[in-house]
């Protein structure tokens, strides 16, 4: 019992930092990723890495002590929606590789 928990542990954390490491890839260096993610299919979907980040910080904005800060605090308006549009143009730019690449690769 006790060797498939260690098992399972190791195999979860591959498979955090295997995210994590995409994670980055895609912020720093996102032309060779996405080209990566295309050629390899089964890695597609880590090119909504924007669109999950932006819906975490939209639905965290909902609670209720978070939201009175948002609009007593001029710098933390400022900051979440920079993120927020940063997000937007960051997956448009995925997009717009994902669709430059599946056609050269395909």
């Amino acid at each position: 019992m006790k060797h498939k928990q260690n098992k399972f542990l190791m195999i979860f954390d591959s498979i955090i930092y295997s995210s994590g490491q995409m994670f980055l890839g895609l912020l720093l260096h996102p032309y060779r990723s996405t080209q990566l993610l295309v050629k390899n299919k089964l890695l597609l979907p880590f090119i909504f890495y924007p669109f999950l980040i932006a819906s975490f910080f939209y639905l965290f904005m909902r609670i209720d002590l978070i939201l009175g800060f948002y609009q007593s605090n001029f710098f933390f308006k400022f900051a979440y929606q920079t993120f927020l549009f940063f997000c937007f143009y960051w997956q448009i730019a995925l997009f717009y590789l994902w669709f430059r690449f599946s056609r050269v690769f395909n």
